[in-house]
């Protein structure tokens, strides 16, 4: 298949960099995912943290050894999607006042169809299903711009901060070695509350399942990106007062819904930067020791959930320790 990509950004969040501080700077470049063979400290991100959770081997290949993997259709809509969002808030923010403007003048229909027109597309139009996808996120959109007109509060409907770029460092003890590590994340969107707090939100393109590991697995990515802001030592953006999903495509690959998850952080006590500092440890000392097992192991039961979820879907299955030659036939079936 030949995959059309797309992106109406002159300059895309992913070819700039903005550090605080020149320590920062410096700390970035002198931080290696190949630490301690490469760099001077560890460099973590929200995927290479969430994928060393998720299975050790698969991060070791994915992102130790940078193993390309194999590129699919739904990554190609994911990041056509997440660009045309980026410029959508782009130029909200500059139409904001015209916007209101036409609301205030009772030109409504007017008014979205200038807000819709910033949802660009391909010359061509679109290959991978990004149009339906963008249509249920532009409508969610212009219903919160309404709510956010109707309380005299239009500002509140642009994000303050998108595709926002944190950098952070930390020391991290493991067996009575400190180990500095670099963090470094890229937030979708950082919306004002109101209340002198901040919401993180995270655009996701994929399916929406109403299950308890997938929001396990959420909130963890969510109070990675709240522990890099607590961090980063720039507290524009604190406190991180909620945090928020917004799957427009939710119903892909039997998903149960197009949906829109938001949540209390206070409410979430047990996630504490606890969880992401443990974790970090265990990377850590992946790293000094050298030791990344894969999820799956001869102790899994039939049909285990790894294989389930994981496994089949890896593109280094053929290569993992993990598996023989018929099991990798069998599972990849």
């Amino acid at each position: 298949m030949i995959f059309h990509k797309f992106n109406p950004n002159e300059e895309s969040f992913t070819h700039s960099a903005n550090y605080a501080t020149e320590e920062l700077k410096e700390s970035y470049e002198e931080s290696s995912y190949a630490w301690p063979e490469k760099g001077s400290r560890l460099r973590i991100t929200k995927s290479s943290l969430g994928n060393f959770k998720w299975c050790p081997q698969q991060y070791y290949f994915s992102t130790v050894l940078r193993m390309p993997s194999d590129e699919t259709e739904a990554m190609v809509r994911g990041t056509n999607v997440h660009n045309v969002v980026e410029y959508f808030w782009k130029r909200a923010e500059e139409n904001l006042d015209e916007i209101v403007s036409l609301m205030d003048n009772d030109k409504h229909a007017v008014a979205k169809q200038l807000a819709e027109s910033f949802m660009v597309s391909p010359d061509e139009g679109w290959r991978h299903d990004e149009a339906e996808c963008l249509e249920v996120w532009f409508n969610w959109q212009w219903l919160r711009f309404l709510v956010c007109y109707t309380d005299k509060t239009p500002k509140l409907w642009l994000p303050v901060g998108n595709e926002y770029e944190a950098h952070a460092t930390e020391e991290i003890e493991v067996d009575g070695q400190v180990v500095p590590v670099h963090y470094k994340g890229y937030i979708d969107r950082i919306f004002d509350d109101g209340e002198g707090g901040f919401i993180i939100m995270e655009l996701k393109t994929g399916k929406w399942v109403n299950r308890p590991y997938k929001m396990t697995s959420m909130r963890f990515e969510m109070n990675f990106y709240r522990h890099l802001l607590m961090k980063s030592g720039q507290p524009d953006y604190l406190p991180v007062s909620q945090w928020a999903w917004e799957f427009p495509n939710g119903k892909v690959n039997n998903g149960d819904e197009a949906k829109w998850v938001i949540e209390d952080v206070s409410r979430i006590a047990r996630y504490s930067d606890k969880s992401i500092v443990n974790t970090t440890k265990k990377l850590v000392k992946a790293h000094i020791d050298n030791e990344f097992p894969p999820i799956h192991s001869d102790s899994c039961k039939v049909n285990c959930g790894c294989i389930r979820r994981a496994c089949g879907n890896c593109s280094f299955i053929h290569i993992c320790p993990a598996f023989s030659v018929p099991e990798i036939q069998e599972v990849s079936q």
